[in-house]
């Protein structure tokens, strides 16, 4: 892609941009650098090393929906969120293809193929407490276990990736979809009105971009318990845009047609 250079009303290639403007355009390049920068353009996530895999899955837990199956959660989970965090996880590095690993393979073992790491990662206090705020709280710590499978061998920053985590979660709680799930706490709804909601809020035809997750309570109910978005990994940074958003390659939803969204006892 050809970078073109604003000066004097033209739009020059950068192999003329010093013909083209003068002494007195640089006050403008100065303010337009300013202006980025004021805006907050910052650099999409890029991982270190194995960054050519194609997407992610971004997770996200219906949180009185996850506490309440497969054991729940630990006495001390915060309740003031609905919508969690789980974690980001990257598709397989092409070296994994070649090797013929297969999709479940990477699912159950992730960066395990490259290195094994039980230590929790390196964040300060603040960060720590805003994800402890939103993620489920399991007898073995999730964020430990995440930075350990979805982190550590693509040799992401562990405070940019968890940052980010967090950014992209306050965007899908801010969304019109994000408010619709809210609304329907307690409530029963049925699989086709999320999706419709979905492609809505995000103004997407990448409808199978949003897996949902259903499991049984401790009541027999069917209720929600995730969230999983694919997202391009080359447009990680404009989440949840629609251009960010592609239909999943593989199908692991796991709700039916009519289920429960709960809400948190009490």
């Amino acid at each position: 892609m050809t970078r073109e250079v604003i000066c004097t009303g033209q739009r020059v290639g950068p192999r003329d941009r010093h013909q083209a403007c003068g002494q007195g355009n640089r006050p403008l390049i100065i303010v337009l650098a300013f202006v980025l920068v004021a805006a907050g353009v910052t650099q999409p996530l890029k991982p270190a090393v194995h960054g050519d895999f194609d997407h992610y899955t971004f997770a996200l837990t219906w949180q009185p929906g996850i506490c309440s199956t497969d054991g729940g959660c630990l006495p001390n989970q915060a309740r003031s969120s609905l919508i969690g965090l789980h974690g980001l996880w990257a598709s397989r590095p092409r070296e994994l293809i070649e090797r013929g690993i297969t999709d479940p393979q990477w699912w159950s073992r992730g960066c395990d193929y490259y290195v094994h790491s039980s230590a929790a990662p390196a964040l300060g206090a603040s960060l720590r407490s805003r994800l402890d705020a939103v993620m489920p709280h399991f007898k073995r710590s999730l964020l430990t276990h995440e930075y350990d499978k979805h982190v550590q061998c693509f040799g992401f920053d562990p405070t940019r990736f968890f940052s980010t985590e967090l950014e992209m979660r306050e965007a899908v709680v801010r969304s019109a979809f994000g408010k619709y799930l809210a609304a329907q706490s307690g409530l029963g709804v049925t699989h086709e009105s999320l999706i419709v909601h979905f492609d809505a809020a995000f103004s997407t035809h990448a409808s199978a971009s949003l897996q949902l997750q259903c499991e049984r309570d401790a009541a027999g109910r069917i209720v929600l318990t995730q969230l999983w978005i694919t997202v391009k990994a080359q447009k990680i940074g404009a989440f949840p845009a629609s251009p960010s958003l592609v239909n999943a390659p593989t199908n692991q939803d796991t709700c039916p047609k009519e289920f429960l969204i709960p809400r948190w006892p009490g």
